[in-house]
């Protein structure tokens, strides 16, 4: 059950609950059980994404589906969901727990929708946002809203917190799926070109598409709504780190990381703001 865990992460989520309520009142006794809450959902979430993807390895370490085999690992994550809410429950508030469930059914209808697209490799921009809005960006504004309501925040500055998590959520995610085509395996501790050989598109992808320079060759090898080869994906992995969708991709998430720290102008300073906006440079830059 530890495995996950002893692997690592950069463990934002419960990070973004304790700096949101410092930003307020911060009672660590409320606000250590949600920051648990928050990381225990997204272990859980790892876990049953590693069966769905039929991943090997995650953090550089087999998955649990890889070492425990499918119907073990579902159980697994189905625990880590049940103790998340146990504790969240500790909280002591219910909307909390609340936000937390909301945002778990959001990521839950997302997987469908992103289930429901695979192999579709022209999908727009538009719908790629959606996507990304519910895998990641979701959990992140819950994250900021469990913090700011246990912070005391008033409603304006929880609102501010709570875009701001949803902001940083998309343009985290945009890095993740540039590093998925920039960056080793070592480094990222998965294999590299992941989302293309599950079949699916993501943002340095689209943008590639449009680069005249390997647009039509991607679109020959995209053409048809199948899985891609090994040999193919690793093709397609090639083209897009020749083209300029990375660079472009990772201008937007720039972007909206900018647009994430414009939110935090209402909270009135401090060390808990200061750190915030260092997130949202961390995020589009980080290498692990």
């Amino acid at each position: 059950m530890a495995d996950l865990f002893e692997a690592g992460g950069k463990r934002i989520r419960p990070a973004l609950v304790l700096l949101a309520a410092k930003c307020g009142a911060y009672d660590l006794g409320k606000l250590t059980p949600a920051a648990m809450a928050v990381e225990l959902i997204h272990a859980a979430t790892l876990v049953h994404d590693d069966v769905i993807d039929r991943a090997e390895v995650r953090r550089g370490r087999p998955t649990v589906a890889a070492k425990l085999g499918d119907e073990a690992a579902i159980v697994v994550g189905d625990f880590y969901f049940a103790k998340a809410y146990e504790q969240a429950a500790f909280t002591d508030s219910p909307e909390a727990v609340a936000i937390l469930a909301r945002a778990v059914m959001d990521i839950c209808a997302g997987e469908v929708r992103q289930q429901a697209i695979r192999f579709r490799y022209d999908t727009d921009v538009d719908e790629y946002m959606r996507r990304i809005e519910a895998k990641t960006a979701t959990l992140l504004a819950a994250c900021c809203d469990i913090g700011a309501l246990l912070g005391g925040l008033d409603d304006r500055k929880r609102s501010a917190v709570r875009a701001y998590g949803r902001l940083l959520g998309l343009a985290f995610q945009i890095a993740d799926d540039v590093l998925d085509y920039e960056s080793s395996e070592y480094e990222i501790g998965k294999p590299i070109g992941h989302d293309i050989a599950e079949g699916f598109a993501t943002l340095p992808l689209m943008m590639a598409i449009e680069d005249g320079n390997v647009a039509r060759t991607l679109e020959k090898l995209l053409e048809s709504h199948r899985e891609l080869t090994g040999s193919e994906a690793h093709e397609v992995v090639e083209l897009v780190r020749a083209s300029q969708g990375p660079a472009r991709a990772i201008e937007r998430a720039r972007e909206l990381a900018s647009q994430a720290r414009h939110q935090l102008e209402s909270l009135g300073g401090g060390d808990a703001q200061v750190a915030l906006a260092a997130l949202t440079t961390y995020v589009v830059s980080r290498k692990l």
